[in-house]
């Protein structure tokens, strides 16, 4: 079950967050998923065009990428939401 934006520590207080919340409902359950998986990977590309080191991917992450085609649909799912633990 999808948890409300304030579980997460947003707030209506951000109009941003309040119009998404108007938008697709308070846990967001309303957005498709074509726009979620677009709107991860845009945030996420300027999170890390935006960061404080100018390090580039290592090798292994390199490798990660080029074998993601290797899970399933699930997997990479699930492994986005493991990533996210981390961030």
């Amino acid at each position: 079950m999808a948890k409300p934006v304030g579980y997460f520590s947003l707030s209506h207080d951000n109009t941003l967050i309040k119009d998404m919340c108007e938008t697709w409902g308070e846990d967001l359950s309303q957005m498709s998923e074509t726009d979620i998986f677009w709107l991860i990977g845009r945030m996420c590309h300027d999170l890390w065009l935006t960061t404080d080191t100018n390090d580039p991917p290592s090798d292994e992450v390199e490798e990660v990428v080029s074998r993601l085609h290797e899970l399933k649909r699930w997997e990479r799912i699930a492994l986005i939401k493991a990533l996210m633990q981390e961030a």
